[in-house]
């Protein structure tokens, strides 16, 4: 009896912790988007966190330019750090909160 116990509290916790994951935010952002966390971010992104390259940005891991033109449009790129950006020529190309810095990406903008 408790074996069952045991299993079905394992089964309710991995459903539970995994409804978490494939459920977001009914706005929930794109490419870019400022997040606290990956319940924010749309579903194929998650919210970054990599010191030194970006800092509260919805994303996704890449290995090519390509994969992230063929995930987010051809606005985006694979940067050095793996990871997909939005690219931007000045700050109007991108999101609210971001800015276009000096390597042609929109990074979240320092609120300190």
């Amino acid at each position: 009896m408790a074996r069952w116990l045991v299993v079905c509290a394992c089964l309710f916790g991995a459903v539970s912790f995994g409804y978490r994951e494939l459920t977001r935010a009914p706005d929930a952002k794109t490419l870019g988007g400022l997040c606290d966390s990956t319940y924010e971010c749309r579903i194929g992104t998650r919210c970054v966190e990599v010191d030194g390259v970006m800092r509260g940005q919805c994303s996704t891991s890449c290995n090519s330019t390509v994969s992230c033109a063929n995930a987010f449009g051809s606005t985006a790129f694979c940067l050095g750090a793996d990871l997909c950006a939005r690219a931007c020529q000045t700050s109007s190309d991108c999101l609210p909160g971001t800015e276009c810095n000096d390597y042609s990406w929109c990074e979240r903008v320092d609120v300190e």
